[in-house]
This record gives structure tokens, C-alpha cells and sequence, in this order.
């Protein structure tokens, strides 16, 4: 079996992942060390939670040259909860200070200004927003010239055509050779074709979830289209979860949600694109603590997030494509835990649920109705 040190991660390193309880890596991070050490392009490929950013940022901090004041590494996120995730987990690693890593978040709705200053510190990577970080280098505060590698975060996402355009634009700031690494649990339509013809010699390295004891129960449960926040908030009162997640597709839904269970005396809170830097923090804040046990959420604000302990996801709204299924019910149910997906339908999204069995190879069980 690998260990970190035979893979060839630093003996510094491998003491911080030591203490952050880590000490075996996943199979995903096995078949991308050498790869990415290498310098080479790369797509990687592995189910939600089997430790794809840590797949990434090993190889990449390992490589840091820490007493080097140029930018060396640029990560991309196609939300901000997710670049705050990724960062977080720099952070962590490097929590003691002996790693000696500089790293910047660059997210929109922030202060520009605040960024710029802090910029002036000579992060040794950044993590950020596609959209703010073409901006600050647009205004010349954020020097590419020098960095050597980019992860794409969520690939599927930002190479879709109303995201492709920027990140082609910000990756023009950069030298021709360096090394651009994606990362995503999906692969949708045309986004490795659109990986090859950006990056060329994309390598493709797929990894295996980690082993759990259970897998995901999925159920759906029946509902008009009129009271679907009625049938969730019985649900919800009916289970009385540790920690769920409901996704919603648009903004204005998960607000209408939101307001809709307030009589269910559930203790949630609501994220969505429409909020305030400050507010989606307060947001996500409440629920990792759990003084929110329910989070209702747009999917692209809740996209790629990480939250340990979450016991449910409930659809109510559907997405239309089978591998948008698997996605969210991959938030669930990690590390060996138990999970449970939930989807809230009608009549005419019936449909849905026996594509997602025909095509993921899933069997959806039905809930009897909760008075």
C-alpha cells in the first residue's frame, strides 16, 4: 500500500497531514502524485469525496519554493464557498506556520482594495473567483507572468460556454508552459474536448471512491408542484435531521423555502448568488457549527461544497441530468458515513427518477406520504 512518503511528498508535509489525522492516501491522490509532480497536464477524475483537492494541492505545495517572492500557483473555483473551502484547507495544512506558505483568497463581493493591499505580500498561491481575478490582473495588481501551474476546481463548470471566455482570457496572462491541472466529479457534454484544447496532452487519471461500510439510500417522495415546501417541511419535522442539505435551482426558490418553513419551527438558513459576501458566510458559518441543522441552497452556490457530518440532501428541486443527480447525492454520505438523497417530485418529473436508476444503475425507493 503507498504512503505519502513514498510517493515523495516532503517529511514536512507529511507531519502536518499527520496531525490533521491523514496518514494514507486515497486512490485518486495515489494515481495523480506523479503526474502532477511531473509538470503535465491533467484531467482528474473521481467521485465526491475521495479527495480530489488534497489530489491537487499536495503535489503542487510540495513544490512551492517558499523563499520565492513570485506567484507560483492559481486555483480556480466556480463559487465562492468553494474557493473559501480550498483555502481553508491550505490553511489548515499549514496551520502550524512551519510549511511557511503565503496564500491569498480572491472572491468577488469583497473589497478589491483590501485585495490589492494583501497582494502586496506575495502569496505563493491564490484561490479564487475566475471573474475577480481577471479583474485584478486586468489593473496590473495581479501578476501571472511567473506562475507555473493553475487547478481548475470543478472544471465541468467553468469550461461550460458562458465561463470559457474569461478563463482563456486570464489564462493569456500566464506563460505558454504552465502546468494546468482540472478536477471534477462529472465530465459534461464537451468540457475534456474544451480541457484538450486549452492544456493539449491532457492526461486523463481516474480514481475510485473511498471504500465506505453503506452506501447512499436514495428515495423520492410524491408531491403537487403547489405544495412541495408543505411535503418538505413535514419531512424535515418527520426526520429531524443532524445536518441536510435542499437544493433548489434558482435564487428567488430558495428564498420562497426559506420563508415557507419558517412555521415548521426548523432551525435553517439560506444560501444563494444573490446574497452578500457577509451574509453567505454568516451562512455557511451557521450550518458547519450547527446552530442551522438545515441549509437550503441554490445548486451553484452549493456546488462542490464539502460538509462533514451531513446526513441528508433532499432534491426539491430535480435536475435534469443524471450525473447533476450524482453530484449532489455524492455530498452525502462520506468517509464510511450513512447518507441518505432525498428528491421531492410530481407527477411529470416521475420520468426523472427512472432515468437516474436506467442510467446510474441505482434503485430509488418511494416514501410513503408523512401526515
Amino acid at each position: 500500500m503507498p504512503t505519502f512518503q513514498s510517493l515523495g511528498l516532503s517529511d514536512a508535509l507529511v507531519a502536518e497531514l499527520a496531525r490533521l489525522h491523514i496518514h494514507t492516501p486515497s486512490d485518486i491522490q495515489t494515481q495523480a502524485y506523479a503526474t502532477l509532480s511531473a509538470h503535465k497536464n491533467a484531467w482528474l477524475s473521481a467521485p465526491t469525496g475521495s479527495g480530489k483537492t488534497l489530489a491537487y494541492l499536495l503535489p503542487l505545495l510540495n513544490q512551492l519554493d517558499v523563499v520565492a517572492t513570485d506567484l507560483q500557483v492559481m486555483i480556480l473555483a466556480p463559487t465562492q464557498e468553494l474557493a473559501v473551502q480550498i483555502h481553508d484547507s491550505i490553511r489548515q495544512l499549514d496551520a502550524t506556520g512551519k510549511l511557511a506558505i503565503r496564500s491569498q483568497l480572491l472572491i468577488g463581493n469583497a473589497s478589491a482594495k483590501r485585495q490589492k493591499e494583501k497582494l502586496k505580500k506575495k502569496p505563493h498561491i491564490i484561490v479564487g473567483s475566475c471573474g475577480r481575478m481577471l479583474e485584478l490582473a486586468n489593473s496590473g495588481k495581479l501578476k501571472l507572468h511567473k506562475c507555473q501551474a493553475v487547478c481548475i476546481d470543478e472544471a465541468d463548470n467553468l469550461l461550460a460556454e458562458d465561463h470559457i471566455e474569461d478563463l482563456e482570457a486570464l489564462l493569456k496572462k500566464m506563460p505558454r508552459d504552465r502546468q494546468l491541472i482540472f478536477a471534477s466529479a462529472t465530465v459534461k457534454s464537451d468540457t475534456f474536448r474544451n480541457a484538450e484544447f486549452i492544456g493539449k496532452s491532457v492526461q486523463w487519471i481516474s480514481g475510485q471512491a473511498i471504500a465506505s461500510d453503506t452506501e447512499i439510500e436514495h428515495v423520492y417522495i410524491e408531491s403537487s408542484f403547489h405544495r412541495k415546501i408543505d411535503t418538505l417541511g413535514k419531512l424535515l419535522r418527520h426526520l429531524q435531521p443532524e445536518c441536510a442539505l435542499i437544493f433548489t435551482h434558482r435564487n428567488v426558490t430558495a428564498e420562497e423555502v426559506d420563508g415557507g418553513l419558517e412555521k415548521y419551527d426548523l432551525s435553517h438558513t439560506v444560501l444563494h448568488g444573490d446574497m452578500s459576501k457577509f451574509d453567505r458566510q454568516m451562512a455557511m458559518k451557521q450550518f458547519r457549527k450547527g446552530t442551522a441543522r438545515v441549509l437550503i441552497a441554490s445548486d451553484i452556490a452549493a456546488r462542490g461544497l464539502d460538509i462533514k457530518g451531513l446526513t441528508h440532501i433532499i432534491n426539491f428541486d430535480l435536475p435534469s441530468q443524471s450525473d447533476d443527480y450524482l453530484h449532489r447525492a455524492g455530498r452525502t454520505g462520506r468517509m464510511g458515513a450513512v447518507g441518505t438523497a432525498i428528491s421531492i417530485v410530481t407527477d411529470q418529473e416521475l420520468r426523472l427518477i427512472q432515468r437516474y436508476e436506467r442510467d446510474l444503475c441505482i434503485t430509488i425507493n418511494m416514501l410513503k406520504p408523512i401526515t
